[in-house]
């Protein structure tokens, strides 16, 4: 008989989770009613013995997975990914994957489109198409770029084709992922042609010996894929508008050359504007010759010397003799203002890993962006303040001269529980350790132990070793982790960032907006920060999202305001949209002390830890007063 759509988004659901997860969770994910998932979980019982799998309930904990038969349930994953129209249904559950369609089917379009059709091909009622051809039309707006409806016909994209294709890149790059994937929900460029393309960039610029990053390589070849199919669906470029700086011979030349050769394979005419189009992108990588002029240069030390003064002011961090972060961030300015003057975009790959893993110096980058923005006066997207926030963490790493302790994991119970702990302590403990190697017992005695700082084993060792031995379950316990954290150094009290009168549950707030103004007037009522505070939170909230995942939200104001450094938090009685992109439901709002010059690296992976566990996350947003989310917080004081 099979199963429909929706369970087996649910099915995809209860195999990522950890552990048990309830009805009304899952109900969040897929915006239904409890009662709907628990109806849905009791027909995809019915298949269970096909599928290699059992569901269990468990009183007070959820549903729980287990895979009964691993061949079995593995065809049956199999089955669901090759089947594409259930992938995009399962991808358009999402608000955000359903915008970035739209505007690639309306941006691509060469004629008007029937709301039914989109409905049909999304999966979704008109009153959600309607909302999201809402947040399609702020985001088209950004492009200077409008949406035209026409009656009995539909909607259709209005506006200049150079920012057409900028939109359309945007929204490629920013989904860039699911762009890559072997089964795409909606693929425009022929990846034939795409990785001709690469290969074509390749040669040319190593007959001029320079050196091009897979990102740059990639961000290029897409831009240059996207001309040739708006150019053979007859959209040319019939002006750029863009006043182009004189001299760039070099970068005029493999435009040229690139174009030629695109031209050669394809069949298809590159007008002259088409060639200003890519010598506009070539010069918003780091493919450019070194000859920067003096006006540049002057320009490109100015705003490094006001980051750097910027940093000392706020964050107390000196950079002042860090010729590595002055000259490599001087260096990274060059492309970036070009793709500012140009509106142009780059995309970062691991930007949720940047924001997650190092917040602290992403907020400095987001200082850094505001420097460059006095200069050139453009938004700076969270891509390019991702970039900046590895110059500043590397430096930050130089300074701090960070310490990670390298450790030898051996585990006796087989591969499959050694690559288990691995993951646990990579995941808890990577910005402290570095795990040289997972070995069996039966190698210890033949490995040189010189360099370990100390061994993590699951059986205990009774050989008599110069080198730390911490045995730890496979699985790790609570104790095993306080004993790791201790011997890393990595205890942070988590009880003295909050207080019982800034703990806020179940709070009946309907957006965004409304959660921050509510956080910041409480605060207010309580003498710990000025009027405007909420402003400045919002201002912060309007540069890059501080949705961290796992419906949390840590806001926070553009710079540090409070006379110390503490939390706000609070449930909600129902998740919220926040940023018009991800469901939220736990909320802490983040107050940093002003010209404090505390290090406060702890205090970040102490907040972290926590959001990213879903069930530390699901019992606090369940808790029905104030004592027991800090009954919960005191819980975790290992990290």
């Amino acid at each position: 008989m099979g199963i429909n759509k929706r369970q087996s988004t649910i099915l995809l659901l209860l195999n990522k989770s950890k552990g048990p997860i309830t009805a009304n969770w899952i109900s969040k994910e897929l915006n239904v009613s409890d009662r709907t998932v628990r109806n849905e979980i009791n027909n995809l019982r019915k298949e269970c013995k096909s599928l290699g799998i059992e569901i269990e309930s468990i009183r007070g904990k959820g549903y729980d997975l287990k895979i009964i038969d691993p061949t079995l349930f593995k065809e049956a994953l199999n089955i669901y990914i090759k089947d594409d129209t259930l992938t995009n249904y399962n991808r358009f559950t999402l608000q955000s994957n359903r915008v970035k369609y739209l505007l690639q089917r309306l941006l691509l379009a060469k004629d008007f489109i029937k709301m039914e059709k989109l409905e049909e091909e999304l999966f979704v009622s008109r009153s959600t198409l309607k909302n999201d051809l809402k947040l399609v039309k702020q985001e088209l707006e950004k492009f200077q770029l409008v949406c035209i409806s026409k009656p009995y016909y539909g909607k259709k994209v209005h506006g200049e084709e150079y920012m057409k294709r900028l939109c359309l890149s945007n929204s490629i790059l920013d989904n860039y992922d699911v762009f890559r994937e072997k089964t795409v929900w909606f693929r425009f460029i022929d990846m034939d042609l795409f990785n001709k393309i690469k290969d074509i960039i390749i040669e040319i610029v190593n007959d001029y010996s320079f050196e091009i990053s897979d990102l740059t390589l990639e961000n290029l070849a897409t831009h240059i894929a996207i001309a040739c199919k708006r150019i053979e669906d007859n959209f040319i470029i019939e002006q750029l508008n863009i006043p182009l700086a004189d001299g760039y011979t070099v970068e005029k030349s493999i435009a040229n050359k690139i174009i030629q050769r695109v031209e050669c394979f394809t069949g298809l005419n590159f007008p002259r504007t088409e060639e200003e189009y890519i010598l506009v992108h070539l010069l918003g990588t780091k493919l450019l010759s070194n000859k920067r002029n003096a006006n540049d240069s002057i320009v490109m030390n100015e705003i490094v010397r006001d980051i750097v003064i910027e940093l000392k002011e706020i964050y107390d961090w000196d950079f002042y003799s860090d010729l590595e972060f002055i000259q490599g961030l001087s260096s990274h300015l060059g492309p970036v203002m070009n793709r500012l003057k140009y509106g142009m975009n780059i995309h970062n790959p691991l930007l949720n890993d940047i924001k997650l893993t190092y917040p602290l110096a992403f907020e400095g980058a987001i200082v850094a962006s505001r420097c460059i923005k006095k200069y050139i006066d453009k938004e700076i997207n969270e891509h390019e303040i991702s970039y900046i926030a590895m110059y500043i963490q590397a430096a930050l790493e130089r300074i701090k001269g960070i310490q990670k302790y390298k450790i030898l994991v051996v585990c006796a119970t087989g591969v499959g529980s050694a690559k288990l702990l691995y993951y646990q302590l990579k995941d808890l403990f990577g910005q402290k350790i570095e795990i040289v190697d997972t070995i069996s017992f039966y190698k210890l005695p033949s490995f040189s132990l010189a360099g370990i700082d100390f061994i993590i084993s699951t059986v205990p060792i009774n050989r008599k070793l110069k080198t730390p031995v911490i045995v730890v379950n496979p699985f790790l316990k609570d104790e095993d982790i306080n004993t790791i954290a201790s011997q890393v150094n990595t205890c942070d009290n988590i009880l003295s960032f909050i207080d019982l009168e800034r703990i806020f549950v179940h709070e009946e707030l309907k957006n965004q907006e409304a959660v921050i103004q509510f956080l910041c007037n409480k605060l207010y009522e309580q003498g710990l920060v000025k009027k405007n505070y909420a402003t400045l939170v919002l201002k912060r909230e309007s540069v890059a999202s501080t949705y961290f995942g796992n419906l949390v939200a840590i806001p926070h104001p553009i710079t540090p305001q409070t006379s110390k450094t503490f939390w706000t938090i609070c449930t909600l009685k129902a998740p919220i949209l926040w940023n018009n992109q991800n469901m939220v439901q736990l909320v802490c709002l983040l107050n940093v002390e002003k010209d404090g010059a505390e290090d406060l690296s702890g205090m970040y992976e102490s907040l972290i830890h926590l959001i990213k566990s879903n069930s530390i996350v699901r019992e606090i947003i369940n808790s029905k007063s104030p004592q027991q989310i800090a009954e919960i917080l005191s819980e975790q004081i290992k990290r």
